[in-house]
């Protein structure tokens, strides 16, 4: 008789018993390729992703570290939703061990053609009034990207700075800022932070496992 484990029950046992076989836990961090089947495009990204033996994957309605050097933005740090069904991932707090934390925007990173709203046609040709329509608009843009985008990523010399912190740091700490209210009686939202373990929520280790796989995808750690 064939025995049918379901997504809940699954989720169960890994939260429960997350470590490998004979007691050693995965690396932490790992190089992830893929293959575009229709353009052809790959990608080689460096998250930290849940585990169940030795199969990783994603959940949804969680957030997962990543990092890409992505071949139109340049050196990508942040978070991106995980899951089938990825969600907006929001403004997100950063912190690396003691140090202070950084708040990242969605609408700070790339901005996607997709969710970009172009003027309409009739642009006026008044100066001060073309411009009030394109502050219009790159104020409609950032209210997409903040309320849609499923992915929150640093960019620039701030990744720079944000991955610099990870290979120098033991453990990294991140939530959706709007999982703890700013007013009123706190939610449990703002201690779900870091990654779920065998022993609870734990800082996600910043391990030789990172430099590792930074290096799989070529992505530069100053070595």
């Amino acid at each position: 008789m064939k025995i049918r484990i379901s997504a809940l029950a699954l989720v169960a046992l890994t939260m429960a018993c997350p470590a490998v076989a004979k007691g050693r836990a995965p690396q932490a961090w790992q190089a992830t390729h893929t293959t575009d089947p229709v353009t052809g495009a790959t990608r080689c990204v460096v998250t930290a992703l849940d585990y169940f033996g030795k199969s990783r994957y994603s959940r949804t309605g969680f957030l997962y570290p990543v990092i890409e050097e992505h071949p139109d933005h340049g050196l990508l740090v942040g978070v991106s939703s995980g899951g089938r069904f990825r969600l907006p991932t929001g403004t997100i707090l950063w912190r690396v061990d003691d140090r202070p934390f950084r708040e990242l925007r969605p609408e700070d990173g790339p901005v996607t053609v997709d969710t970009a709203v172009t003027a309409p046609a009739g642009t006026p040709q008044d100066p001060v009034a073309a411009k009030a329509m394109a502050d219009a608009m790159a104020l409609t843009n950032r209210m997409i990207m903040s309320a849609t985008a499923t992915s929150t990523f640093a960019q620039g010399d701030r990744a720079k700075e944000m991955l610099a912190e990870l290979l120098a740091g033991q453990g990294l700490l991140f939530r959706a800022k709007a999982a703890a209210p700013e007013t009123g009686l706190p939610g449990t939202g703002m201690y779900r932070v870091g990654q779920f373990t065998n022993e609870g929520l734990r800082p996600v280790p910043l391990d030789e496992s990172l430099r590792t796989s930074l290096k799989e995808c070529a992505i530069p750690t100053g070595d």
